[in-house]
């Protein structure tokens, strides 16, 4: 299967590209005046420590300094996560963001995966817990979760963290898509951080829409796995121009309120005209929406200007089934017509 991503706008040209969940609002004029000015800085080796940056982090999550590693994406991260702990047998909620699974196989872990049902809406139950026993050694666990949108709740996640505390595994929380979602601080696994297994990933490609900078960051419960962690990237991974974009992103924190809140309405007006015209719409908690529709959409929607996002290549789902970004209304607007026109044939 290939682990292919939304967001190829090399290889599939079209005119609105709804493949890939950035900010709709784009990245802020401070942090293309901080990229700008870095330049001259770039000269030099950027700081390995990434000081000022988790020094800003620290701030921001309430985290202690040496607890936070930042990155080269996220996707970095999971990768050092698993050269760094060699774990044996993982655990992977199906569907889930594909690099996981390449970055376990990687490692040569063994993978056992927990496929999330249709009927139930993709959402998460007690389940998922019964298959984390003692020798599970990992569990990535998205929220909420990528493709599906699906968003666990603070009770579920309070279970997953008890539960992986008692059998000894290292939980992986992905929350790079929480910021998104209203009150999502309430959903977040930071309030189990005291236990010592627990590593909350987190990025600033989606939120601050700067995916082409590569900028993401771990918190970790334990200051020793940590350690293993950064042991295992390269020194110099964070480039000057994404420390200063970054730091500038942080400082601009009253953009937050303005993209969460556009976003909610951006998506209940999506919704509100879809949902006659899709077969079936699931999880929307964060910046995209996952539905089901008819065969080849995809690319009767590129023949109208539009790339949506297949997921036929994730493990557990077929071709009927898609994602969409929630953009500006201009481009919702032409989303919907051009939807509109592909089911009246």
């Amino acid at each position: 299967m290939r682990h292919e991503h939304g967001g190829n706008i090399y290889a599939k040209k079209c005119d609105i590209d709804f493949s890939s969940n950035i900010n709709p609002l784009g990245m802020s004029e401070n942090i293309k005046k901080a990229f700008i000015n870095s330049f001259d800085m770039s000269v030099f080796y950027p700081d390995p420590e990434c000081t000022e940056l988790r020094k800003k982090l620290s701030l921001k999550e309430k985290v202690d300094f040496d607890n936070i590693i930042c990155s080269n994406g996220a996707a970095e991260l999971i990768f050092a996560i698993c050269f760094a702990l060699k774990p044996k047998k993982a655990l992977l909620a199906s569907p889930c963001f594909a690099e996981y699974e390449q970055a376990l196989n990687a490692c040569g872990c063994n993978i056992e995966r927990y496929v999330l049902k249709e009927e139930n809406n993709f959402s998460f139950d007690d389940g998922f817990l019964n298959k984390i026993t003692n020798d599970i050694d990992i569990v990535f666990f998205t929220n909420p979760n990528n493709p599906t949108g699906v968003l666990a709740n603070a009770e579920f996640v309070e279970k997953l963290a008890n539960r992986c505390l008692k059998t000894n595994t290292i939980i992986v929380f992905d929350e790079c898509f929480l910021d998104f979602v209203l009150n999502g601080e309430n959903c977040s696994a930071k309030r189990f951080l005291s236990n010592k297994n627990i590593i909350i990933l987190k990025a600033f490609t989606k939120f601050y829409a700067m995916p082409g900078i590569r900028l993401g960051y771990g918190l970790f419960a334990d200051y020793n796995t940590a350690l293993k962690v950064r042991s295992a990237m390269q020194t110099w991974s964070v480039s000057t121009p994404a420390q200063m974009a970054g730091i500038a992103a942080l400082d601009d924190e009253k953009e937050y309120e303005r993209t969460v809140e556009y976003i909610e309405n951006e998506k209940k007006y999506i919704i509100s005209h879809i949902s006659n015209l899709a077969y079936k719409v699931f999880g929307h908690s964060a910046n995209f929406i996952f539905f089901k529709e008819i065969k080849d959409f995809d690319k009767k929607m590129l023949e109208k200007g539009i790339l949506i996002r297949s997921c036929k290549n994730y493990y557990s789902l077929d071709g009927s089934f898609y994602r969409i970004a929630v953009k500006s209304r201009d481009c919702n607007e032409k989303l919907i017509q051009a939807w509109t026109e592909v089911k009246r044939g």
